[in-house]
């Protein structure tokens, strides 16, 4: 596939319509901040981490809130009754920084949030706790605008926004930056942009209660493909990867061959773990190895 990298936008846009079912569903959903379901993840919370079990028996928010409540019983919901691992003090600290994250993907940017636990029972292996969250919300902001700074191999900018799946004028949903700005990267990716970074900066419009969000692109160098190997299967097995020594690196490309090629117990898995890829910096050359083992390392 050949495009000129000023009219890559058709291109890009394909691309990422070919990643997974789970992405188009994240992109729909953040288009309506106000209906989305709020996802706090709480399960990562000090899972695997020594300590008393801990579990969270009662969640409740207090404040001047206008946020569904349907919206708050989701958030408060998704922590109750889940047993974790650790420090009191740890575990209160990251509830209040989810819950953080879930008023700032409704629109409230410049929420305020303490968090303060109340023990039910203890005993030295397990306790239960209840948790208030003290919130201010302050205003609720919408997207006035998203432009985008330094970039030059790619300069279709409309296809930047395209990646970003939040309109203007809609709720202010800090996710919806974050996912396009994983978007954007995946895209340069496809450009042998390998090293890629953006940085969101955000201007507040108190009179307006609206964001501006200016993204600085630092696109690094682009590289090249210098050696294909395959690890757990023969060498033939290269020869399928759409990626030869010489080519232009393309991180699509090269998931591709790993869905493809990859053991069927793998088909949940992320490419990019059994993607190696060894650069060199000089000569801007990466040499890729696939590793399609059963137990890669």
């Amino acid at each position: 596939m050949s495009c000129r990298l000023a009219q890559a936008g058709f291109v890009i846009a394909w691309a990422l319509s070919c990643q997974s079912s789970l992405h188009a569903q994240t992109a729909v959903a953040a288009t309506n901040p106000e209906t989305q379901n709020v996802n706090c993840s709480p399960s990562s919370l000090h899972e695997h981490q020594s300590g008393p079990e801990i579990t969270i028996a009662e969640l409740m928010f207090e404040g001047d809130l206008r946020m569904p409540v349907s919206n708050q019983n989701q958030i408060a919901t998704s922590f109750e009754q889940r047993t974790y691992r650790g420090k009191r003090d740890g575990l209160i600290s990251e509830v209040t920084d989810r819950v953080r994250k879930a008023w700032q993907n409704q629109g409230y940017g410049k929420v305020q949030v303490r968090a303060d636990a109340q023990v039910l029972t203890s005993s030295p292996v397990s306790e239960q706790i209840r948790v208030t969250v003290h919130v201010e919300e302050g205003e609720q902001y919408r997207l006035k605008e998203i432009g985008f700074k330094n970039y030059r191999a790619i300069t279709n900018q409309e296809a930047f926004r395209s990646l970003f799946p939040i309109n203007d004028g809609d709720v202010f949903d800090s996710s919806a930056i974050v996912k396009g700005q994983d978007n954007l990267i995946f895209a340069y990716g496809q450009y042998g942009y390998i090293n890629s970074t953006t940085v969101a900066r955000t201007e507040y419009d108190e009179e307006g209660r609206t964001v501006s969000v200016l993204i600085h692109i630092d696109e690094g160098k682009q590289f090249f493909v210098s050696a294909v190997s395959v690890r757990g299967v023969g060498d033939d097995f290269r020869k399928d990867s759409l990626l030869q020594p010489g080519d232009v690196y393309n991180q699509r490309l090269a998931s591709l061959f790993i869905q493809e090629h990859a053991p069927s117990s793998l088909a949940d898995g992320s490419p990019q773990s059994r993607i190696h890829l060894q650069r060199n910096e000089r000569l801007s050359t990466v040499a890729i190895t696939y590793d399609l083992r059963d137990c890669p390392d």
